[in-house]
């Protein structure tokens, strides 16, 4: 190779630099973005079953709650939804941490029984949510005991309530009570391991 040619090359190498760094850069952008947005978890209890296992493995959203106060007060107001129209749904099961101040525990794995505004009670093995009989098919028959908070009770502007879909082995806010939005993390989205149980949940 002469000398003559060195020059003409350099530029062509500073262009492939140019376009792998912008390559990385993307790439850790992407990366950041999924990271705020989603987490993963490994199910270490039993109180899912028989819909979620112990060692299996979940993504989680956290969309629902990165939408803005601001946005989601008017779509409330346009329809007759008491839950937050553009976050957390009814029977959608949730990442959340027991107490509202201690992060250091290990997250529990839910169901969403009720939303904010709603009333709930438990009586004769059923739940009722604002004077109705829940349709509880993902609990497969297990009858519902009542314990601490059974009572017609009204949850507040930020409140839920969570039980697991194993009624007789789940810490739920039957004992704990309603929780609020911040104790949270995010809403299960997919089961993505082991392969072969591969889920999606809506």
């Amino acid at each position: 190779m002469s000398t003559e040619e060195l020059p003409r090359r350099w530029p062509h190498a500073r262009n492939t630099a140019r376009d792998l760094l912008q390559m990385l850069a993307e790439a850790l952008l992407l990366f950041l973005i999924v990271s705020v947005l989603t987490g993963r978890f490994e199910v270490h209890q039993v109180s899912m079953e028989p819909n979620l296992h112990e060692g299996q493995r979940v993504v989680v959203s956290k969309l629902e709650k990165l939408w803005p106060t601001w946005l989601i007060s008017p779509a409330e107001a346009a329809t007759e939804h008491k839950g937050p129209a553009l976050g957390l749904q009814h029977g959608q099961i949730v990442v959340l941490y027991k107490s509202p101040t201690d992060r250091a525990e290990d997250p529990l794995i839910k169901r969403i029984i009720a939303l904010p505004g709603e009333t709930l009670f438990i009586r004769d093995d059923a739940v009722y949510v604002d004077g109705a009989p829940l349709d509880e098919r993902y609990i497969h028959g297990a009858r519902t005991s009542c314990n601490s908070y059974c009572s017609p009770l009204t949850l507040g502007a930020d409140q839920y309530f969570v039980m697991g879909d194993n009624r007789p082995n789940s810490l739920d806010s039957r004992t704990f009570g309603p929780i609020s939005g911040e104790q949270i993390i995010g809403r299960v989205i997919l089961r993505y391991w082991p392969l072969n149980q591969l889920a999606f949940y809506p």
